[in-house]
């Protein structure tokens, strides 16, 4: 067994061999390092609009993490739980390499309201996944870093 480091999201994997991807964030196996080349880049210095736009992801993220979290907490059954659990997992893996760039604390994840159904959660997560993406597509293209 040897150990794995994500570049990614930091998750550590213990394995035979390096992965093709990351088994927690998905993650390109190329990212999967050994501990001693894994690099904690800590605060990143950054533009004051990539600031915001990491400010607006913390919040994103944290807000997509309770979703999630209260989803998990009032789930129909148990494999729509462990998906939202594992979802708001993701989130909270998110939110903490942001307030890591950032140098700053993830913050308390707000109070926010839930469909009732599992099948209305799964689609309002839909929702708020391709949200986060097409968020995450203009930053790209406006970030000067």
């Amino acid at each position: 067994m040897k150990p794995w480091r994500c570049q990614i999201c930091g998750e550590t994997y213990l394995g035979a061999g390096q992965p093709d991807r990351c088994p927690y964030c998905g993650a390109a196996g190329k990212n999967l390092l050994s501990p001693a080349e894994y690099i904690d880049y800590g605060k990143v210095e950054m533009s004051e609009q990539s600031r915001k736009d990491c400010l607006r992801t913390l919040e994103l993220e944290n807000n997509n993490a309770a979703f999630y979290q209260k989803s998990a907490e009032n789930a129909e059954n148990q494999i729509s739980k462990t998906i939202f659990k594992r979802l708001k997992k993701h989130e909270m893996e998110h939110a903490e390499l942001i307030a890591d760039m950032l140098g700053s604390e993830e913050g308390e994840l707000p109070e926010v309201e839930i469909p009732d159904k599992d099948p209305a959660k799964f689609a309002e997560a839909h929702e708020h996944e391709q949200m986060a993406i097409n968020f995450y597509l203009e930053v790209a293209r406006r970030a000067p870093e």
